[in-house]
């Protein structure tokens, strides 16, 4: 048991050392990635912006009144809805209301899923810029023109935006809000140094070309989720250095936090779905840096239990435990700080100590949880 105790410790303070190295990097990362500020459209491209809807009847009016209002040209934007066999009145509600608005198109899915449905969209997209949106979110007016300004200025084939959870009074809520500013920001620092590991399709721009170059979705449509994750990897690899972040305040896609634990669940298994395989290399050392961090921290303070005695360096078991974890609370809050403060949600910090300690149990549940790649999502069943 002592060695066993040993060898565990210098594991640990070694993954803790990679995951301190690689935090860190995200965050400087981010702070090399300029933030933008609105820019008013001198010159328009046409954009596609695609949004593939299941049973949204309770958002969509509020996602549609949010494009709508764009401070962008009218005739240069097109918004396709597909209805990807809605078992409520979502497409009812859109036709009643929406019926005489020459922007929205509304079709119906040729296959099933996500990817069937955003597939479905660009085969009818006049667009030189796609930009996919979620039916639960909500954009403010200079959201497209953000996205177009810096596809100009930059002639990316991919960009990514950010995606804000909006929080109800519960902590709960506010502990999810937290954390997806925290994947925010993981996202653009990562990209910042060349590697992509994380987008979101609530809030996700390509060009139609690359979209084709790449072939869309072949090969990667075994499973129903990875419209997002799954395409940049495609594009990644055969146009690096192609895909940007955008830093702007204005470009933030906004949807509700889980308000249940099983809604949440279910939502994180579905992102952790996907085979180990299939992620890049960036990603697979990114996840494993954290899971087994996790995993380490949360077994190395009951050996103290077992050998109590033991002492590294003449610091007891307890006393290394805090040392590493506290490194982690100082990076981690570094990293929360300045997520905070682009999203100008800087009071959800209250919220650091207690998601730190529930953080390690939620990062090794959902990632075992994750390889049995079986949830449920908006009454389908999958089992990838």
């Amino acid at each position: 048991m002592i060695i066993f105790t040993t060898i565990l410790i210098c594991i640990t303070i070694a993954v803790g050392l990679v995951y301190l190295f690689t935090i860190a990097m995200f965050g400087f990362g981010w702070l090399s990635i300029p933030s933008l500020r609105y820019q008013k459209s001198e010159s328009y491209i046409f954009a596609s912006v695609i949004i593939p809807v299941r049973n949204e009847k309770n958002n969509i009016i509020r996602c549609l009144e949010g494009v709508l209002a764009q401070h962008y040209q009218p005739d240069y934007f097109e918004i396709i809805i597909v209805d990807d066999h809605s078992t409520d009145n979502t497409s009812d509600i859109i036709k009643s209301k929406y019926s005489s608005c020459k922007n929205i198109i509304l079709i119906s899915n040729q296959g099933q899923g996500k990817k069937d449905a955003i597939t479905s969209a660009i085969k009818i997209a006049k667009g030189e810029i796609i930009i996919t949106l979620d039916g639960d979110c909500v954009v403010e007016q200079h959201w497209l023109a953000s996205f177009i300004e810096y596809y100009k200025a930059t002639n990316a084939k991919m960009i990514v935006g950010s995606v804000k959870l909006l929080y109800s009074h519960s902590v709960f809520t506010r502990m999810q809000s937290l954390e997806f500013m925290a994947l925010s920001l993981t996202t653009g620092g990562a990209l910042a140094f060349k590697n992509a590991v994380l987008c979101n399709g609530a809030n996700l721009a390509f060009t139609s070309e690359v979209f084709n170059q790449v072939n869309g979705y072949q090969d990667i449509d075994s499973y129903a989720t990875g419209d997002d994750v799954l395409l940049m990897y495609k594009i990644n690899q055969q146009f690096p250095q192609s895909i940007k972040f955008l830093k702007s305040r204005y470009a933030i896609a906004s949807t509700y936090a889980q308000p249940t634990v099983s809604g949440f669940v279910q939502q994180r298994r579905r992102w952790a779905s996907k085979k180990f395989s299939d992620l890049n290399t960036e990603t697979k050392l990114t996840s494993l840096t954290v899971f087994f961090f996790s995993l380490f921290l949360l077994i190395l303070p009951f050996t103290a239990l077992v050998t109590p005695h033991i002492t590294f360096f003449n610091y007891s078991i307890i006393q290394i435990w805090m040392i590493i974890f506290v490194a982690k609370c100082i990076i981690d809050f570094w990293i929360l700080y300045m997520a905070t403060s682009f999203f100008r949600e800087k009071t959800l910090l209250l919220f650091f100590l207690p998601e730190q300690i529930i953080y390690l149990f939620y990062i090794v549940i959902i990632g075992l949880m994750g390889r049995a790649r079986t949830y449920s999502w908006k009454e389908r069943t999958y089992n990838e």
